[in-house]
């Protein structure tokens, strides 16, 4: 069966992902009552951050508007006395096999939650494109951010390889800006408060907000992303270690969480630890470290209790990717550049940037017909994936060493002249922040531009294994259901299918925004389509009497019942 085909169960209204029947009941703020048409709002750009206030105050009553979609219903109740506190905790690299006798914490988190063991991330097993799915909940085709890092064309200073931190990059909303929307702008609950703690300096940077940086407007003009109330910076800690890391150990991470933990209803960690050690040191390296990191999460829900927060927190453990072991240095590596380099005396220059397991080749020439690009990067394809001899296609181009280990090709925009480079529909990440052409490495080999020293280390992700991720939904409140396992309709399931009772990190945002109760329609998304990802329903007893139920909370207030 090809891949293009392999999106499996019922579709939902704007998305390709399985889900249930949405519920809109609520009025479309952004249309004209009498007509229907969309309400067009003359504002200049510069004055987003009102642009961004009068779409709150236009939600006004909807808030509360509960469904799993989460769509939700009208006539919203008061505000509860209780207030529901939801963790995101990323453990990052984790993987479903490291639990085991060095993760006891994460095990009784097992026991006392509902696991998916057949989990996945988005395309490029990255980390900044998978925690930004986490906080979006849509495929990276829609926000931008494909892989950590990319070409900014854009930079005064001309075409730079750097990270995809920019927050004008990030073109979907995120958890932060709707609850800004949905709750304080709109004056149902202008108390409720969030906050990040994130061990790495790229992730503390992409959800910096739009106005991180005035010069720089988002690239989707309907789009104004805030920061997180508490927002930290690694880099201000003693324990920051800078260059090729550029993270905040674990310890001290938990430590300053511990901090901020007190003040958020929304509360988003990550731990770097985990994945900075395999990469630097490969599996024995991250094998030490994950006992650590297991008493760290111990720190954390320790905290919860002694507040009393436990028994009204629902925590999602979920890590961004996994992690795939390398020999150290060029022999399990190929590098691609010079073969670019080559191909481009006949055809047109083209740059590699690597991310691991993944290779995106850009034709650094934009201004280029697109038929030129076109022949450029069939090409490439052709000589890297051994569909051609490359010095027919160019004299003095020749294959790279290890190419036969490139197990995908795939062009990020459709190229009708040749189908097969076509990406698979399952993966949604056509972007062209993402390059031209994406290579995939095989398990075990790694790409490393523009020369074989550029990549050393051991442990590497991007690769269709790293897919595989971890997640588990837990948590003292009693809407979580205790000791679920949720097995695959497939055995075995294939790394690039997206069943529909498997999660992903992309169901991570919609999860939150029902339990906080956003009350988001379609019409809250800047391009009018509602989230890639849906609602983990498996992992709460609200679904065992009700297949849509409304959402348990009103921007995270309720009663006790």
């Amino acid at each position: 069966m090809s891949h293009r085909s392999r999106i499996l169960g019922g579709t939902s209204i704007d998305s390709d992902r399985p889900c249930r029947a949405a519920s809109r009941c609520c009025p479309d703020p952004f249309t004209t009552p009498s007509t229907g048409a969309p309400m067009r709002f003359a504002m200049p750009l510069k004055n987003r951050l009102l642009n961004s206030a009068l779409l709150g105050a236009l939600t006004a009553g909807l808030g509360a508007c509960g469904s799993s979609d989460p769509a939700g219903d009208s006539n919203s109740p008061p505000l509860g006395a209780e207030k529901l506190s939801v963790v995101v905790l990323v453990i990052d690299s984790l993987m479903p096999s490291d639990i085991g006798l060095q993760t006891p914490t994460l095990s009784g988190l097992i026991a006392e939650g509902t696991f998916f063991p057949e989990s996945r991330s988005v395309f490029a097993a990255e980390t900044i494109p998978n925690h930004v799915a986490m906080m979006t909940g849509v495929y990276p085709e829609r926000s931008g951010i494909t892989g950590n890092s990319f070409i900014d064309f854009d930079d005064p200073a001309g075409p730079t390889d750097k990270d995809l931190s920019l927050p004008e990059k990030l073109t979907a909303k995120t958890l932060f800006t709707f609850i800004n929307e949905q709750c304080r702008g709109s004056g149902i609950n202008p108390d409720i408060r969030h906050g990040a703690t994130l061990s790495k300096k790229y992730l503390h940077e992409v959800f910096a907000g739009d106005d991180a940086d005035p010069e720089r407007q988002n690239d989707d003009p309907a789009v104004f992303n805030v920061a997180p109330d508490s927002h930290w910076d690694p880099t201000t800690s003693p324990a920051y270690i800078g260059p090729l890391f550029e993270y905040t150990p674990d310890r001290p991470t938990m430590e300053q969480a511990l901090t901020q933990l007190p003040d958020a209803d929304f509360f988003f960690v990550n731990l770097g630890s985990v994945d900075r050690n395999a990469h630097a040191f490969g599996a024995a390296g991250r094998g030490l470290q994950l006992l650590e990191t297991d008493s760290l999460v111990q720190q954390m829900v320790d905290a919860l209790k002694a507040s009393g927060r436990w028994d009204r927190t629902v925590m999602l453990v979920v890590s961004d990717h996994g992690m795939d072991f390398t020999l150290p240095g060029p022999l399990q590596s190929v590098t691609v550049q010079p073969t670019l380099d080559a191909l481009g005396a006949c055809y047109a220059p083209m740059q590699a940037v690597q991310g691991g397991g993944t290779d995106s080749i850009y034709v650094t020439d934009r201004s280029l017909p697109e038929d030129q690009k076109r022949e450029a990067l069939h090409a490439a394809r052709s000589c890297l994936m051994g569909l051609a001899d490359c010095d027919t296609l160019c004299a003095g181009a020749s294959r790279p060493t290890n190419a036969a280990d490139i197990v995908y090709a795939w062009y990020t925009k459709d190229d009708p002249t040749d189908p097969t480079g076509n990406m698979p529909d399952s993966i949604r990440s056509q972007h062209p922040n993402f390059g031209d052409l994406v290579l995939v490495a095989s398990d075990g080999l790694k790409f490393s531009d523009p020369t074989p020293l550029s990549n050393p280390i051991p442990g590497n992700h991007g690769q269709i294994a790293t897919i595989h991720n971890f997640m588990l939904v837990t948590g003292g409140s009693p809407w979580v259901k205790k000791g679920v396992t949720v097995t695959p309709s497939v055995p075995s399931p294939d790394l690039l299918d997206r069943l529909p009772e498997q999660s992903e990190t992309i169901d991570v945002a919609p999860t939150v925004a029902w339990l906080l109760g956003l009350g988001l329609k379609a019409s809250d998304f800047p391009d009018g389509r509602t989230y890639d990802g849906r609602v983990l329903s498996q992992a709460f007893v609200q679904f065992d009497s009700a297949s849509n139920p409304g959402s348990p909370t009103v921007c995270g207030r309720y009663d006790a019942q």
